[in-house]
Parts: structure tokens; C-alpha cells; sequence
């Protein structure tokens, strides 16, 4: 299908063509990608790929460079990687912050979440929400946190389970041009092409981004339930928020700024950053509550308060900020004028976000209900439990005030992996605080664990 046939009923036209759901768009390379790209030796487009690798850490001008190149004719590296059966297996875990405990427990989850995988669909598991499409925000919060702990402990296997996935996706973004959560999944694409090269990798994610900044939404930020936009696709129909077409509620804090300055640092260009710093600050100038140092999910949440007349604060709202803001400030310059203030708001709600823990080391779904019968909130601690982590790792935080709180946070997410190793009290998609029970999964609690885990490999092998 040609972009001129994508249907849009919104004020903006979009440039990008729908991406395939329930159908896989070439079934000859989803075979050779999935069944048989580890023991051929090259990936399904490599006569695009570059032989000459690059690290994230690659100068921008460089990768800029790299951009401007014809694609040569020599395939990148692909790891032979062999064929694991689903494992029926129960684990016992340490709750230790050893390299060889944690390998036990992420081996554990992403065997079991990525067992759930159905090639037929490109889907892991049965999902009616809007986002819960291969190139959504769900997936790529698991495929985020499988590509930081391939790179944490330089795992070829975890790598070579990325690229495949991406390869699926045909390294596109979700279809919604403006919207966050379809921006999340860019971040390993452009983590990828870094790494190996391959300008087709991040050709979808350039487009879809240079849209975005040349005919920004002007919307308000004013999160109105009756005041929605209908997006049309070939497989699909989104009916959202209008707002959603900018940075309007906390979750979007993870998705897509991270994804822009990553770009930013990728291709040399500016702007980039400039577009996505100035709609960070219009956004925390909004939901940011400078009262308590926390943000609010979204505008609907100025007059909501909880059953004791409080500003209600969800947990995993301001994980997603926390650990959108870790992975931002990654990739933002030395010489960036506001990098500093990236990193004071976030020591500042780190500092905050310690008097919400609880006892046992999880951090609640609402954060200032601290009752002694609130049970853990496994997608909330782990994305805390990263951006933490990441702190005393760079430097941002003091390892002796914040390491035992990462270690007890660490203990309450072992303590709620099942023995085969499904991530238990993950709350299900929402915009507030709400329950999660033992047998509560979703995928982005898979990531969100495995995320905390890199940056716990890291802080224990410096």
C-alpha cells in the first residue's frame, strides 16, 4: 500500500504508509529473519547495510556523514544463534545483584515472554487497546529493555533478538505520526543502525520525525475525553485524545523524547532537539507539580484527588518520566545549554521519589497511598528501579543514599516473578492507579524488569 492510500480524518496529513498487522508483508523474509537469519550468514536487506560499525557513542558529525554515503554492497555481522524450546522449567532466583544472578533472571523473563511470541500475527499475546501493535509503545518497552541488556552485557544472542524483531516491523514506527506511543519502538532501530549501519533502518523513523517538526500540532495540551481525532489505516482505526498529538500526558515523557534526541545525536541535526526540548518544557511546565515534585498523568488530574482530598500520583506515570528522563539525558551533547536542567529535575524527583517507597522496596500504584496491605507494582519499581540505578551509575546520584533503596526495589521484583518466569502484579494498560494481581502480565513489565536489570549488570561489573 502506497503512503497516497492511507485515509487520515484529522487536521494533519500523514506521510507514512500503515504497517501490516495480522499480516506479515513478506513472508519470504519473515522466514529467512525468524527461521533462518542466525545460520545464513547475512540479514534480509543487507545489501544496504554498511560494513563499518559504529557505537552509540559515534560523534554526531560522523554518523551524520555516514547518512550522507551510498549504502555499500557487504552484509553486517549476524550471530548464529541456536534454537531454544520454550522452557516449562521453574527457576529459583536470587534477589543478589551479581552478574550471574541477574543473568539467571532476565533469561528467566525474556524466555518466557518471548515464548509467547505467534510469528503468524507478529504478536506476543491478545491485546484490544490501540497500542497493542508490534511497533506500539508495549513491544517497544520490551525491545528497549532486551537491547540495553544485550549491550550491558554484551549478549550477541539478545542482539540478534532485537534485530529480528525490528526486521518484522520492517523498521517502522507505529503508524500515528504525532502520536508518542507509536515513536517508542525507534529508539532500538536507531540503536541498531548505530551499532551496525544500514541507512534503511532508520529511514521510516527520519520521515516520520521530520513531519512532526516541519508541521508541529498546535493542539492544546488540555486532556479532554469528549474531544478525540479518528486515524484511519488500511488495518486498522485509532480513535484518540486529540491532544495525544502532543506530549500531553506523563507516559509520553518515555516514548518519544528519548527517541529525538537519539535522533538528534544520530543524524548531526539539530533539530531535533530543539523541537523536542521545547515541547518537554511546555509539557512539564503543565503537569509538573512543584508542590510535591511529581507529575500528574494529565490535565484531568488537576481536580481528581484520592478519597483523603489529595493530588493523586500514579506510580507507573512518573516511572515512565524517571526513566524517560535516564535515557533522554543519554543522549543529549556535553555542550547542550539545558542538559543541566534535564539532570537537576531529575536528581530532584529521584531525591522525592524515595519517600514514596515501601517497605518492601516496590513503590505503590498510587504513590501516596502507603498502606500496610498495598501490594507491590512491578512495572512501576522496575522502570524506577532503572532510572536509579542509571543515576548512581553516571554519576548523578550518591550510591550510598540510593543503592540500598535499589536493592530493596530490586528484591520486591524478584519476589514477584513467577518460577517460570512471568512478571506477576503488572497493572494493565491505564491512565491512573489501579490493582494488579499475582497473575497480572503485560509486556511492558517484561521491559521495564530486564531495563532494571542492565543497569544493575552495569552498577555490579564497573
Amino acid at each position: 500500500m502506497n503512503k497516497a492510500q492511507v485515509m487520515k480524518t484529522t487536521q494533519f496529513t500523514t506521510k507514512k504508509a500503515a504497517v501490516s498487522i495480522g499480516k506479515l508483508k513478506i513472508i519470504s523474509v519473515v522466514v529467512a529473519t525468524v527461521l533462518g537469519l542466525s545460520a545464513c550468514g547475512q540479514d534480509s536487506a543487507s545489501s544496504a547495510a554498511s560494513s563499518s560499525p559504529a557505537s552509540d557513542n559515534s560523534e554526531a558529525n560522523k554518523n551524520k556523514a555516514s547518512l550522507a554515503r551510498n549504502t555499500q554492497q557487504v552484509p553486517h555481522v549476524i550471530y548464529k544463534v541456536d534454537y531454544a524450546q520454550p522452557s516449562e522449567l521453574s527457576y529459583t532466583f536470587s534477589d543478589e545483584m551479581n552478574p550471574e544472578a541477574l543473568s539467571g533472571v532476565v533469561e528467566a523473563v525474556a524466555g518466557w515472554q518471548l515464548a509467547q511470541f505467534d510469528i503468524r500475527s507478529n504478536k506476543m499475546r491478545s491485546e484490544m487497546r490501540p497500542s497493542g501493535i508490534p511497533n506500539g509503545w508495549m513491544y517497544a518497552t520490551l525491545h528497549v529493555g532486551l537491547w540495553h541488556w544485550a549491550e550491558a552485557s554484551n549478549s550477541d544472542l539478545y542482539r540478534q533478538t532485537v534485530m529480528n524483531l525490528s526486521q518484522l516491523n520492517d523498521y517502522q514506527l507505529g503508524p500515528r505520526v504525532y502520536h508518542a506511543d507509536d515513536h517508542a519502538v525507534g529508539d532500538v532501530y536507531l540503536s541498531i543502525f548505530n551499532k551496525y549501519q544500514g541507512n534503511y533502518r532508520i529511514a521510516d523513523t527520519i520521515e516520520h520525525f521530520d513531519q512532526v517538526v516541519a508541521e508541529p500540532s498546535t493542539v492544546s495540551l488540555e486532556f479532554v475525553n469528549s474531544d478525540k481525532e479518528t486515524h484511519r489505516f488500511e488495518l486498522r482505526n485509532f480513535t484518540d485524545p486529540r491532544c495525544t498529538s502532543r506530549w500531553c500526558w506523563a507516559d509520553a515523557v518515555f516514548m518519544s523524547p528519548p527517541v529525538m534526541a537519539h535522533l538528534s545525536k544520530t543524524t548531526g541535526d539539530a533539530k531535533y532537539l530543539e523541537f523536542m526540548d521545547k515541547e518537554f518544557w511546555e509539557m512539564t511546565e503543565y503537569l509538573f507539580d512543584k508542590d510535591y515534585g511529581l507529575y500528574l498523568r494529565d490535565s484531568r488530574y488537576f481536580e481528581r484527588k484520592d478519597d483523603q482530598g489529595r493530588p493523586i500520583f500514579w506510580g507507573r506515570g512518573n516511572g515512565w518520566v524517571l526513566a524517560g528522563l535516564a535515557r533522554t539525558i543519554t543522549y543529549l551533547p556535553d555542550d547542550f545549554a539545558k542538559k543541566q536542567d534535564y539532570i537537576d529535575l531529575f536528581t530532584s524527583m529521584s531525591k522525592t521519589l524515595l519517600d514514596y517507597q515501601l517497605e518492601d522496596g516496590s513503590w505503590p500504584s498510587s504513590l501516596l497511598e502507603k498502606n500496610a496491605d498495598t501490594h507491590s507494582e512491578t512495572s512501576a519499581t522496575g522502570l524506577l528501579a532503572y532510572a536509579l540505578a542509571w543515576g548512581v551509575n553516571n554519576g548523578h546520584l550518591d550510591e550510598a543514599t540510593f543503592k540500598p533503596a535499589i536493592k530493596n526495589a530490586w528484591t520486591s521484583i524478584v519476589n514477584n516473578i513467577h518460577p517460570n518466569g512471568k512478571v506477576g502484579y503488572v497493572q494493565q494498560v491505564a491512565f491512573a492507579p489501579g490493582s494488579a494481581t499475582k497473575e497480572d502480565t503485560q509486556l511492558y513489565g517484561s521491559g521495564a524488569v530486564i531495563l532494571a536489570a542492565s543497569e544493575l549488570y552495569r552498577m555490579n561489573t564497573k
